[in-house]
């Protein structure tokens, strides 16, 4: 964590950073310049490596964004529908170029009608299936925790708690006002289709400020003050195919703060959108060269798809054989460019301020720097913690590009749509059929009779009555059974039907085994029956992937604890208020640092505390152990609570407790169970009364003879809040859902002595 005020004392402020990159002339220049070179080299070289490996992953976006049905499916469904009318529909279809395939004409050339019973091709997306099954397991960990990120001291002091609470509450309101439960699941997603996500803070502290009226306590007139709708920090998880990094370090490593020298992400937007912004510098002198757009040429197809508009970028003429100097090949977007495209780069480099000419900090930190095309700096400033966070699943540090689940499944994908399309043209075979009759052996008038009953759409609806002569037949010598047969393929080609459906099932149970599933993990009934062990067995499995898969969410998740408390106590000065427990006393609160709210509700004021992020700063544990990993509190309870049983039949043990201490682990054992919150104190008149007294002699008895009804009353209220927590949250297959402490909202679930 970087101190910004520490910095500011050594000349690292924004202000300089302004002069230094809009600088013209002198020693600022010089320091520009080289920095301009830098960054230009690291851009060139991470879009080159983005665009070359961009194959990987845009096969599992054009997988994912599969059809499921064949677009001539929706004029067809509208046509039989009555939605629109048998022109349109003709028209749509020959859009598609598909028309001749459904529609009908007459020998003229017109129109005649639309076959919409014709079968089509489909494709099946499981991918999308299976890696949303995944992500659902991962997201329901995190999605109902309230708080969203638990802080826990390193300390077990009340004061460190204390603290630990109001944090985690603090941050709480932030993830509300920047949705972090929706951006998580978006970054899951990500792990699964792409095998990692990154997480960028966009900028240091984000704080948008409003105006409100309020009533003047005194005078009760309505004043106008400001205050902030929200203020955090907000996450930006960009495509896996525009992140650029310093590839000679493990992209995990960022997570430790050890990783790559330089990060960043880029994207494209219009020269317009950036011309005249009154918060970017150098925003009327944008350079440019040819690299970037010979780059955008030289890899169309990987632009084409995920820039669908059509993009030009201004060139600058070659001037080569005239002057062999780098600033030749420099132009400068104009007013005219202003449609045109334009690259931006959030580019995080690793830098020491005093041997980089920037100020005299002495040691490294984080700047972050916003380029225009390939050099041009518009914005710059010194993060306070990490430039970004990591989560990967089952990846090789080792590898420049790791395949994902989705790159496992999409094999079986492509071998599952051709099955079934096979299936679907064997189908369109089995309903062709061929009547062949002797035209010798009937009368003009039966012949014709037989056509028309054919050529009718419902001969198949109504009974036919065909009359002939059986002595004429036999005259002829003919079998009066042979005079029409029917050809029908259906008979010989059901056996290639069952095989594909046979082939499909076989080949979702290859994908089930190979990615380590189970039709009970997919929500479907066991194929036969089992026994309890093999149910047992298969759910132990099923968890330790769980638990395999959740250590790359639970890693990027401290990460992103970190990054957020480190922001937070080095951006932010404003005042919160945040609720917190009955449990802890007004003097633990003020040693703490934070003061308790007077105004309002008088039961709210015991609930709610006033602080800045200076009382915040400690040192914490920015472990994993949290969602399904957070401490299982109920446990401890009753552990502790069964500890406290014995210790009370110890003779003498009582009274060298105290009644202090015996209340503390009172407190801390109904604050674990989670069912109640116990606030015991002990006030100034026993304080200075003897241990050994008669009233703390009966305390004590009383004590020993109460606390086993204690503890079947507590023990009865564990066991309901366990059944509630699983009628809530339990899922078949998904690991078993921690029981989560929540502050209390209502005074009437505080029980106060």
């Amino acid at each position: 964590m970087v101190n910004k005020d520490i910095l500011r004392e050594n000349g690292c402020t924004q202000e300089r950073l302004r002069e230094i990159f809009t600088a013209t002339k002198g020693k600022d220049l010089e320091t520009r310049e080289r920095f301009q070179d830098i960054v230009q080299s690291r851009i060139l070289e991470g879009i080159r490596s983005c665009a070359s490996h961009s194959k990987l992953y845009m096969s599992v976006d054009m997988a994912w964004d599969s059809v499921p049905i064949n677009k001539s499916t929706m004029p067809l469904l509208q046509y039989a529908q009555g939605k629109i009318d048998i022109e349109s529909c003709h028209d749509k279809l020959q859009d598609l170029g598909v028309a001749s395939k459904f529609a009908e004409y007459d020998d003229e050339g017109n129109l005649k009608s639309i076959n919409a019973l014709n079968l089509y091709e489909v494709s099946v997306n499981i991918i999308r299936s299976y890696v949303t099954r995944r992500v659902a397991a991962q997201a329901s960990r995190f999605c109902n925790l309230f708080p969203y990120f638990k802080y826990e001291p390193r300390s077990t002091q009340l004061v460190d708690k204390l603290r630990g609470d109001v944090l985690s509450q603090r941050v709480e309101i932030m993830a509300e006002q920047f949705g972090y439960r929706h951006q998580f699941e978006q970054i899951i997603r990500q792990m699964f289709m792409y095998g990692h996500s990154l997480a960028f803070p966009e900028t240091s502290w984000i704080e948008d400020i409003q105006w409100r009226y309020s009533n003047d306590s005194i005078t009760g007139e309505k004043t106008k003050e400001s205050y902030a709708e929200r203020s955090g920090v907000h996450f930006v998880t960009p495509h896996p195919t525009r992140v650029i990094r310093d590839s000679s370090k493990p992209l995990h490593d960022v997570n430790n703060n050890q990783g790559p020298e330089w990060i960043g992400y880029w994207d494209i937007v219009r020269y317009g959108d950036i011309q005249g912004n009154p918060a970017t510098w150098n925003s009327d002198k944008i350079s440019f060269t040819n690299s970037l757009s010979s780059i955008y040429n030289t890899y169309a197809d990987f632009f084409g798809f995920y820039f669908k508009d059509s993009l030009t970028f201004p060139r600058v003429g070659d001037t080569f054989a005239m002057q062999n100097e780098r600033v030749a090949q420099v132009g400068l977007y104009a007013a005219e460019d202003e449609d045109k495209g334009m690259f931006i780069t959030q580019m995080h480099m690793r830098v020491n301020p005093k041997r980089d000419g920037l100020g005299e900090y002495p040691h490294e930190v984080w700047l972050k720097l916003t380029v225009a095309s390939d050099e041009t700096v518009l914005y710059a400033e010194y993060l306070p913690s990490m430039p970004a966070v990591y989560g990967g699943i089952n990846e090789n540090d080792d590898r420049m590009a790791n395949i994902s689940v989705a790159h496992e499944i999409m094999p079986y994908q492509d071998q599952l749509t051709n099955i079934l399309t096979s299936m679907l043209e064997q189908m369109k075979m089995s309903m062709f059929k061929i009547f062949a009759i002797d035209q010798d052996a009937l009368d003009d008038d039966v012949k014709e009779y037989i056509k028309t009953a054919l050529a009718d759409d419902s001969f198949y609806a109504k009974p036919k009555a065909l009359f002939y002569s059986g002595q004429k037949a036999a005259d002829l010598g003919i079998n009066n059974h042979d005079f029409i047969k029917v050809v029908d393929v259906q008979k010989e080609l059901s056996a290639g039907i069952n095989q594909s459906i046979q082939a499909i099932l076989q080949l979702l149970n290859l994908v089930e085994r190979l990615l380590i599933l189970s039709p009970q993990e997919l929500g479907q009934p066991a194929p036969r029956e089992i026994s309890a062990t093999e149910v047992s067995e298969i759910s132990n499995t099923t968890n330790a992937i769980y638990s395999f898969i959740s250590e790359g969410v639970d890693d990027m998740r401290s990460a992103m604890k970190k990054v957020i408390y480190e922001h937070l106590v080095t951006c932010s000065s404003d005042s919160f208020v945040v609720p917190i427990k009955g449990r802890y006393s007004e003097k633990i609160i003020r040693e703490a640092g934070f003061e308790v709210e007077t105004s309002g509700d008088p039961a709210a004021a015991k609930r709610n505390v006033i602080g800045n992020p200076d009382n915040l700063v400690y040192e914490w544990l920015f472990s994993s152990r949290d969602g399904a990993e957070r401490a299982r509190d109920t446990q401890s309870a009753q552990v502790l609570g069964q500890l406290m049983m014995q210790l009370l039949q110890v003779p003498d043990m009582p009274q060298a407790l105290g009644k202090e201490r015996i209340f503390e682990m009172f407190n801390e054992i109904f604050r674990m169970s989670g069912a109640h919150d116990l606030k015991l104190e002990v006030d100034e008149v026993d304080q200075e009364q003897e241990l050994s007294n008669v009233g703390n002699e009966q305390f004590i008895t009383q004590l020993k003879e109460q606390w086993p009804q204690v503890m079947e009353f507590l023990q009865s209220l564990l066991q309901e809040k366990q059944a509630q927590a699983q009628q809530q949250q339990g899922e078949p297959g998904a690991p078993p859902m921690e029981g989560e402490q929540q502050p209390q909202t209502s005074p009437e679930q505080q029980v106060q002595l």
